[in-house]
């Protein structure tokens, strides 16, 4: 008894790998494919770690002050991160 539960858990490892490496394909495709058409569009790309946004004061007063919900007050703040990246970077070029 206890062969055929390794090997359906064997299976169930296989399938979680399988889903790992679909995942990670299509973020990075997605992540190419954006900065890709942000190129086109004669834009410049800038990436910003999101990391943080979700569990953080900020990120409760944003929900409270706006009326957002938890997705879009997480949105919000990446793309304020993003915001002042391009104007600290804006800044940086003009202080020589």
């Amino acid at each position: 008894m206890g062969g055929t539960r390794n090997k359906y858990y064997e299976e169930y490892k296989g399938i979680l790998k399988v889903y790992r490496k679909m995942s990670r394909f299509s973020k990075s495709q997605m992540m190419i494919h954006g900065v890709i058409k942000t190129l086109k569009e004669g834009l410049t790309p800038i990436l910003v770690d999101p990391r943080g946004t979700t569990k953080s004061r900020e990120h409760e007063e944003v929900m409270r002050r706006l009326g957002l919900d938890r997705h879009t007050a997480s949105a919000y703040l990446i793309a304020l991160r993003g915001l002042r990246a391009l104007i600290s970077n804006n800044t940086n070029q003009y202080r020589k």
